[in-house]
């Protein structure tokens, strides 16, 4: 009994405390000096906000109340920054795991050594984990000031340092996962913090809708919503009930839903907690299960045999047919053979997918009428997934387009390309038709979803209509205007940059940006104009999505039902006359980009 517990011991010791790369890791990359200025802008920013809100209005003729009131949204403030610090930093430290091992040629030697699958793992994660759950601990100090003047007490800051935490050790957990499974490149790394950001986003759209709000649940008087069904999946969700900004529901109140829902929706936060320490247990386990296995590339499978039967003829040769080529084969391979590849296909077909299973059980709620699912209610959650849907196919539109010429440079293709036949025009020319044309189908998908709300109310003529048919066409062709406007961009710094994360940093930055600044500036000039106001929506992207699919956010309830006509009309001038100036706008910058092409190539080339 004795010896089965020594070397349990000592599996446990060399598992976690003397785990050899958990050591390596830390003892090296704690001398940088990355690190050290890393901890020194987190703590900075931290200290920051809460000093600011804290000093902001002061005055010595505050009472204890003011002063416990002003702690309590200071505390609320620094730990919503906390968050959003954590999701930002903590992909930053662990998604080297995707690509360390592959870019310095260690991981096959790796696994050649004495060390287990699970001493592996556990190394790879604890070590890039260490710094993340550092940098948590060193702002506990600047926290714990806040409970100075009461109002918060030691159950909020505890809260809110596991709800951080485990959202780190499950962005961890996650990408080590994706590179034990399949060891990724620098677009993998990309691809991870775009899958972060999205699902942090849409969710906490979706969260802040009536339609997902928990009957319930009391209406929170600070910030007059009621808690959501996601909350428990999604750590701003979770923390807004854990510092009391959200109410959540009792248990008493929600014990109809089943044993286990009742508590998933009185406790969101805890759940929350749990729920991502478990699927992070999950992902290291499946982690160790693949550290090995991922390295037999080429090796005979059964499943390999048995696919084999179907690509082969029987006379031996393969069965594919041949493809049919555009007339511009730069267009064609760059739609068919780069932007439509096998891992971004799969992507795609899970977006596609999702929009229509969403317009599916959105037609179904509207038809029978569920949980109050009016035309309007309808028609603000159809805006709601059709923005999502135009956010994906911006951001995919500007990733793909940022590595199109990148990817040529850096494969050396680039210098072959230019000793042919093709001019500067032809090339980009072809690059922007192949990006377009591999995004269409995904803005098939709102185009349809409109559709089908309008002839479904063509049909059966209800009071007031979801859609109108002539929106899908004024939202299908914005959307592909757009989108060519975010293929302008991606190409922009492709053609600017040498490498490719740098041009899709760049260029998914400068989109993020810029559409959320134009959104804030012209959608206040939009909700004061109007009827006028719905023909200047569609100036830009997201005004142009949410006002023609839902416009009577603009009017009162009886103006809006009087102006209708008024309204189709508005809207279908606008989207016209932006559609003209957006087009021409576009063709300018593509023939300036043709112009100044071959004297960046021969720059960059040295030529």
């Amino acid at each position: 009994m004795s010896n089965i517990a020594a070397k349990l011991t000592s599996w446990l010791w060399y598992l976690v405390p003397a785990n050899p790369i958990l050591v390596r890791v830390v003892n090296g990359m704690s001398r940088r000096s990355r690190h050290l200025w890393l901890r020194f802008g987190y703590l900075s920013i931290l200290v920051a906000v809460v000093t600011v809100l804290l000093l902001n209005g002061s005055s010595t003729n505050m009472s204890l109340a003011d002063f416990a009131k002003r702690a309590s949204q200071t505390f609320m403030w620094a730990s919503m920054t906390q968050l959003a610090l954590m999701c930002f930093l903590a992909p930053v430290f662990t998604a080297g795991a995707i690509t360390q091992e592959k870019d310095s040629q260690t991981y096959n030697i790796l696994i050649s050594t004495p060390l287990t699958n699970a001493q592996i793992v556990i190394g790879s994660l604890l070590s890039r984990l260490y710094f993340v759950i550092v940098l948590l601990l060193a702002g506990l100090p600047v926290f714990l000031t806040t409970m100075i003047y009461g109002g918060v007490t030691t159950g909020h800051v505890f809260r809110s340092f596991a709800i951080a935490g485990a959202t780190a050790i499950l962005t961890g957990s996650l990408a080590i996962t994706i590179s034990m499974i399949k060891i990724g490149t620098r677009r993998t790394i990309f691809s991870f913090f775009l899958g972060i950001a999205i699902y942090l986003l849409c969710i906490y759209f979706l969260g802040g809708m009536k339609g997902t709000w928990i009957p319930e649940a009391p209406l929170s008087p600070v910030t007059n919503v009621r808690m959501s069904w996601l909350a428990p999946f999604h750590p701003f969700l979770a923390l807004e009930v854990a510092l009391n900004r959200v109410q959540a529901p009792d248990v008493a109140a929600v014990a109809e839903y089943g044993p286990v829902a009742k508590y998933f929706l009185a406790y969101p936060s805890t759940v929350y907690v749990f729920l991502t320490l478990f699927v992070s247990v999950l992902l290291t386990g499946l982690s160790v299960l693949y550290a090995r296995r991922c390295t037999k590339i080429g090796e005979t499978t059964l499943f390999s045999k048995l696919t084999g039967l179907f690509r082969k003829a029987k006379n031996g040769k393969l069965t594919r047919k041949p493809h049919t080529v555009w007339a511009n084969p730069v267009a064609w391979r760059e739609a068919v053979t780069r932007a439509s590849a096998a891992s971004r296909g799969i992507g795609r077909y899970l977006v596609v997918l999702c929009g229509v299973l969403g317009a599916v059980v959105l037609l179904v709620y509207y038809i029978n009428g569920w949980r109050g699912f009016n035309a309007g209610a309808t028609r603000e959650w159809l805006a709601a997934i059709i923005t999502i849907e135009f956010a994906i196919v911006l951001i995919i539109a500007t990733n793909t387009a940022a590595s199109a010429l990148t990817k040529e440079k850096e494969s050396k293709t680039m210098d072959i390309m230019l000793t042919t036949p093709l001019t500067s025009g032809y090339l980009i020319w072809g690059k922007l038709r192949g990006l377009v044309s591999s995004v269409v189908p995904l803005i098939v998908i709102p185009v349809l979803s409109l559709l089908i709300f309008g002839f479904w109310d063509l049909v059966t003529h209800p009071t007031e209509k979801v859609a109108h048919v002539e929106t899908a066409l004024e939202v299908g062709l914005l959307m592909v205007i757009f989108s060519a406007y975010a293929c302008m961009l991606g190409l922009h710094f492709s053609l600017k940059q040498r490498k490719t994360v740098r041009a899709v940093l760049l260029a998914v930055g400068v989109l993020l940006g810029v559409n959320v600044g134009v959104y804030l500036f012209w959608n206040m000039i939009v909700t004061e104009a109007s009827v006028f106001g719905v023909a200047l929506s569609s100036a830009t992207p997201f005004t142009a999505i949410s006002v023609l699919v839902d416009p009577s956010g603009l009017f009162d309830p009886a103006e809006f039902a009087q102006k209708t006509i008024a309204i189709r009309v508005a809207a279908l001038t606008g989207s016209l006359i932006f559609i003209a100036l957006h087009a021409i706008v576009v063709f300018s910058w593509y023939k300036a980009m043709v112009r100044s092409f071959d004297m960046i190539i021969r720059k960059q080339s040295g030529l």
